[in-house]
């Protein structure tokens, strides 16, 4: 008889986990709390138009890339997916006539910067020699090191071991400090800004190499099209899914997972359980507290060093042609838009590159303004006042009208269609304070590989985007392939894909 495995959560993670483990022979049931499946990586709609609520760019669109494989192998991406690479990554705009596009070809990027700022002209080239580099860098997805064997790691040492100088270095350098090699204002805004505060110049690098080097692109069909070819893939494999059935505790005996309790009270047995919601809901909900994880209890205690990510995003219905205008926008703006702190920026996103998500003549364009906790707490406090509804359409006015001195032309062309806060989330993905990713890999922070296995619990494992980096969907579907290698390695089952 075959080994029933259950994993909580029907994310990228979670249906990884589930097929690589159906491919070698286990009965796999996953649970999904919400009436869909795909975690972070989702969509939905709203007054006729569809809201993407993932993908702004995916790592590994690349066939000669080492995680395409992986994307293939669930089914997210195959030959007849068509994948739209952004030739202009996103455009800063700080008005006056002061604006630069950072491109995804490295040569159009320097002499885009070199010509608003040739003060900076020997920086800007040192920068893109240093973005040239990190394009050689892939990080080991095949298996996990925790069952590498010595070749195996030999070889990667062989392979990185060039690349550990810049790796080490750059970690230790926060993006706002590299800025300061900058003479320009508008350069150093840039690159001190581009993600959260303390970010570091390493993961800035490892993230936009992949764009400049075509394995950043973003799939036809959006993030809900994404999830649900990996759904399909599972169930085409005879796995077991079950929406709309939200756990409510991993029932543990006598030190060993044995299976789950639903919040309707129905027992579910399994060998092996395998949580891939955020670590922080399944150590303190699921499994009630009685376990610690340093890694992850260390990252939740210091929020300045681990901060989060999330999101206040109104999502705009606009009747018209957008094809010519920027796919990503960020407008500087004088007066500030007041939440936790004052917002002078905000980032508008144009959907109109994918066809399939055009409706009717109307392009969905998002307007986003970025934070971390305090962005949750000053939510959570707005709605205990009562006046969350009524400071939600407020922050989408002060949004659109930003947008609309750009635009002026589609003044009458636009309505507000939705809005989202880190509460929204929250709720939907039981992470931390409203993350939608892992924590934030600050020049502060240590780097985060764990290995998903909790001391003193047996026949379980955790999974996701929490477990390594600052999360992602790469992470997702990396630990999902990584936990149900080392689930086959406890079972002497050899691992087959």
């Amino acid at each position: 008889m075959n080994k029933k495995v259950i994993i909580i959560g029907g994310g990228v993670s979670g249906l990884t986990t589930a097929i690589y483990l159906k491919k070698n022979g286990y009965d796999t049931l996953v649970l999904e709390q919400n009436p869909e499946v795909g975690g972070a990586c989702t969509g939905w709609e709203r007054k006729g138009c569809y809201i993407d609520g993932s993908i702004h760019w995916l790592v590994g669109v690349n066939p000669n890339s080492p995680t395409y494989k992986l994307w293939e192998d669930v089914g997210a991406l195959t030959p007849d997916v068509k994948i739209f690479e952004q030739d202009d990554f996103y455009t800063l705009d700080f008005g006056k006539d002061k604006k630069f596009t950072i491109w995804s070809d490295l040569k159009k990027l320097q002499k885009e910067l070199t010509n608003f700022a040739p003060e900076d002209k020997k920086a800007i080239k040192k920068f893109c020699k240093l973005v040239k580099r990190f394009e050689r860098i892939d990080a080991p997805v095949k298996k996990p090191v925790d069952l590498m064997n010595l070749i195996d790691l030999l070889k990667i040492g062989f392979t990185m071991a060039g690349d550990y100088y810049y790796i080490n270095k750059t970690s230790k350098i926060s993006c706002a400090k590299y800025a300061e090699n900058f003479k320009n204002q508008y350069i150093r805004k840039w690159l001190s800004e581009h993600m959260s505060a303390n970010y570091n110049l390493m993961s800035f690098l490892y993230m936009f190499s992949h764009v400049t080097r075509k394995d950043g692109g973003i799939p036809e069909g959006g993030s809900k099209k994404f999830a649900d070819r990996i759904k399909d893939k599972y169930l085409s494999l005879g796995g077991k899914l079950v929406c709309k059935a939200p756990v409510g505790k991993i029932n543990v005996i006598d030190g060993v997972a044995k299976g789950v309790t639903l919040k309707n009270g129905q027992v579910l047995d399994a060998d092996w359980v395998v949580s891939s919601v955020p670590a922080v809901h399944a150590l303190n909900d699921l499994l009630k507290g009685q376990f610690d994880l340093k890694e992850i209890d260390d990252r939740v205690s210091e929020e300045k060093t681990y901060p989060i990510y999330t999101y206040t995003t109104a999502a705009f219905k606009i009747k018209d042609d957008l094809t010519k205008k920027p796919l990503s926008h960020k407008i500087y703006f004088d007066t500030p838009i007041s939440l936790e702190k004052d917002h002078f920026s905000a980032t508008y996103r144009n959907y109109s590159y994918d066809k399939t998500l055009t409706i009717d003549g109307h392009t969905v364009v998002q307007a986003t303004l970025s934070g971390n906790d305090d962005m949750f707490y000053y939510w959570e406090k707005i709605k205990e006042q009562g006046d969350y509804k009524a400071k939600k359409r407020e922050v989408a006015q002060k949004l659109l009208d930003v947008y609309l001195t750009r635009y002026p032309e589609l003044k009458d062309k636009v309505e507000i269609i939705d809005v989202l806060t880190p509460l929204t989330y929250q709720r939907y993905l039981n992470g931390r304070h409203g993350s939608f990713q892992g924590f934030v890999q600050t020049y502060k922070g240590k780097s985060l590989m764990h290995n998903g296995k909790i001391k003193g619990l047996k026949n379980f494992y955790m999974s996701g985007q929490w477990l390594l980096r600052s999360g992602g969907l790469p992470p997702a579907v990396i630990t999902g392939r990584f936990t149900a290698q080392r689930i086959c390695k406890k079972d002497k089952v050899k691992f087959k894909t």
